[in-house]
């Protein structure tokens, strides 16, 4: 049989591809340069510094909540006013930096009371530029999303990784241990090189009108729900960490952020196919489709990526932390297991969350999550006195498959869907 290189092609330079390479490109460089700062610096100022990249990360998808869903529906229903609907999201995106600015300064200046290293007050001063050039950078990822482009993408994350990590590795060849400040310096500066490439690369996209106040309240009543939705959530995914910083030790965090990192792997794909699928579960809701055929086809894709990629990283969890993080690291290892195993139902719950954006039900993601919050709480003050850090993982995992459940449970009340037949 003739192999068609047509096709093979258009599979590998699809949106999708791209999608997924952009993502892999960011959180893979991101991973290899977490590799080397674990063997610069200390088990207890790595802790610091999870503790750190959990508060940026709930920030960041916040904002991304408020702007990122609605800007893309809006602009695919209404492709004339694009320009005035760009506006909007940018005036949004502005404002979320100067709210989540203060509130992460305030968060390095705790940092900085907690620990004895005096370069970690350095975080509290970088807070606003880091955020300003974080916050448009997603920015401009969200106006490529819009056209399902996802090329700039992919090579601005690129670049953006491989600055970041090159300049990590210069410190590990030259056997130096990096300050915070030069932490938090060195992802600013990847961050504004990737910036300042999308905007050369892709500068026919970023076309703005003028700033209309309707379309400015539009973008924010729609995407509030998002946002308060994607804080819960990553609130939801960091809390493990937040309540180990609080009751037990840096080190404890720096173990768990092992865990972690390793199951970040497990929603790569999962993240990269699903920034793919929102825009095209968008324009299936807004026609004919059948709720039933969009929700099994999306959740079957899902799985396919995730399940084997799961199960397989499972198994080897011992050998991946070595690799990861060296011996003194290996009480992740059932940590790791325990979170990977109850993320093999969040395909359900990823799709189950776009399908609600697309509907404009976002207001019922963001009062599961907020339910899912006290649940995963309850466990967590439960468990985590008794077990440590195993009784943080297990509460997580519980958290996880208690949301979906109910989740699911509402779309078959709700919207006639059958979760489970795909």
């Amino acid at each position: 049989m003739a192999i068609d290189l047509t096709t093979i092609r258009k599979k590998l330079f699809s949106p999708a591809s791209y999608s997924i390479g952009s993502t892999l490109a960011l959180q893979g460089f991101a991973l290899l340069g977490f590799m080397l700062l674990v063997r610069m610096i200390s088990i207890e100022q790595m802790g610091l510094w999870a503790i750190w990249l959990a508060l940026i990360a709930i920030a960041d998808m916040s904002r991304q909540g408020l702007v990122r869903n609605g800007l893309i529906r809006f602009s695919l229903q209404n492709t004339e006013g694009q320009p005035e609907w760009q506006s909007a999201g940018l005036v949004l995106d502005l404002l979320m930096t100067l709210l989540l600015s203060p509130a992460l300064m305030v968060g390095g200046l705790v940092l900085a009371s907690m620990s004895q290293e005096p370069s970690t007050a350095a975080l509290a001063w970088w807070a606003f530029p880091f955020c300003l050039l974080q916050g448009l950078g997603r920015y401009a990822e969200t106006i490529q999303i819009a056209r399902s482009d996802f090329q700039g993408i992919f090579w601005a994350n690129t670049l953006n990784g491989t600055l970041q990590f090159g300049w990590l590795m210069i410190y590990f060849l030259e056997d130096e241990m990096p300050t915070f400040g030069t932490l938090i310096g060195i992802q600013c500066a990847g961050i504004a090189v990737g910036l300042v490439f999308t905007l050369f690369y892709r500068s026919s996209y970023f076309r703005f009108g003028k700033i209309e106040k309707e379309k400015c309240l539009a973008l924010f009543h729609f995407g509030k729900y998002v946002a308060g939705t994607n804080f819960l959530s990553l609130l939801f995914q960091r809390l493990d960490t937040l309540l180990i910083s609080i009751f037990l030790t840096p080190a404890a965090v720096a173990v768990y952020n092992v865990a972690t990192r390793l199951n970040g792997l497990l929603d790569l794909p999962l993240n990269g196919f699903s920034q793919a699928l929102y825009p095209r579960i968008a324009s299936e809701v807004a026609g004919s489709s059948s709720m039933q055929d969009v929700y099994g086809k999306n959740v079957r894709q899902l799985l396919w990526v995730q399940t084997p990629l799961t199960l397989i990283l499972v198994l080897v969890a011992p050998f991946l932390v070595r690799l990861l993080a060296g011996e003194a690291y290996l009480q992740a290892v059932p940590l790791f297991q325990l979170l990977g195993l109850a993320g093999l139902v969040k395909p359900w719950g990823r799709t189950f969350g776009m399908t609600l954006d697309a509907l404009g039900k976002s207001d019922f993601n963001f009062k599961l999550l907020l339910l899912s919050m006290v649940v995963n709480l309850s466990f967590s003050l439960l468990l985590m006195p008794v077990f440590g850090i195993v009784g943080a993982a297990v509460a997580t995992g519980c958290g996880t498959v208690t949301t979906i459940a109910i989740g699911q449970f509402y779309l078959r009340k709700k919207l006639a869907v059958r979760p489970w037949s795909f």
